[in-house]
């Protein structure tokens, strides 16, 4: 009987033992997923890409045919952006504006400011691509047609 209740307790420090090790291993995890989710990626498009340039497309318009964009980034970050409203009825349909851009926390999109202007882009790979006023992309049938590319 004394080999019986011996065996049942080595089983017993066996279970025990293995479940607190599990656990352990599950909690690590945890601490190592969640540490990573707050590092941010030293390769954002600020750092990564050849963001100077300029930029052309066609953006869409509510009340004409088109807006031809061209946007050019300097190294300074400074901007100059012009738009023309093709098929508009308006007499004034071509605007200038300059002004500075500044990259995002996370050096991803920009945001261009001027005294008549404010608007965001994501920066990718040759092109930007126009943000809705919220700072997302937009989504739909028309969102190819946010995206400027880089004149090479």
């Amino acid at each position: 009987m004394n080999k019986f209740g011996l065996l049942i307790a080595l089983l017993a420090i066996t279970l025990v033992s293995c479940t607190n090790q599990s656990k352990k291993q599950d909690g690590t995890h945890q601490d190592e997923t969640s540490l990573n989710e707050g590092v941010i990626d030293s390769h954002t498009s600020e750092m990564s890409l050849d963001w100077a340039g300029v930029y052309e497309g066609m953006l869409p318009c509510a009340d004409c045919e088109g807006i031809e964009t061209i946007i050019e980034l300097k190294d300074d970050r400074t901007y100059i952006a012009h738009y023309t409203y093709l098929g508009s009825r308006e007499d004034e349909n071509k605007f200038t504006y300059e002004g500075t851009f500044t990259f995002d926390v996370l050096g991803n999109t920009i945001t261009l400011q001027s005294e008549g202007e404010t608007s965001q882009y994501k920066v990718g790979e040759n092109q930007l691509t126009m943000l809705n006023q919220d700072g997302q992309l937009n989504t739909g049938e028309l969102a190819d047609f946010y995206v400027l590319k880089k004149k090479i």
